[in-house]
């Protein structure tokens, strides 16, 4: 199957399609499927609303993949406006190098932490515990 040869997954035409357009990075579309892979929904690249995102969980969290190098000043300042944009309405954004992606050995610890950080998103935001006061006495109530 040509998607196992080239991603390593097995991929409906609809999703290789997706892939192939998205203009996503080798690296971070490697990331998107190995999550995907153990089940959470997300998305490549995204667009919030103020900027492209390599992958995110919609509202939840941001997944950046960066190269090792440093951008130009124009960049910078977009990425700080992004992280403002980001903590202002409490979407953390996690940034992997390219670096840590390459070596086989590092992308899994990668895909295990991130892993752990999806499940974290995904819990309920609310957990209420209730305790019951017990009742009343006679002599309370006079």
């Amino acid at each position: 199957m040509f998607s196992q040869r080239l991603y390593g997954y097995s991929l409906c035409m609809k999703d290789q399609y997706l892939i192939g357009e998205s203009g996503a990075s080798g690296q971070a579309v490697d990331l998107y499927l190995a999550l995907k892979s153990r089940n959470f929904p997300l998305v490549l690249e995204y667009f919030d609303g103020h900027k492209q995102v390599d992958m995110a969980m919609p509202g939840k969290l941001y997944i950046e993949v960066n190269g090792p190098y440093h951008p130009a000043d124009r960049q910078t300042m977009k990425d700080l406006s992004h992280a403002v944009y980001s903590l202002e309405r409490k979407i953390p954004t996690i940034i992997i190098s390219n670096a840590l992606l390459d070596n086989p050995r590092t992308f899994d610890h990668v895909v295990n932490e991130l892993s752990k950080a999806c499940r974290m998103m995904l819990k309920p935001e609310n957990v209420y515990s209730f305790t019951a006061a017990p009742p009343l006495t006679a002599a309370q109530l006079q």
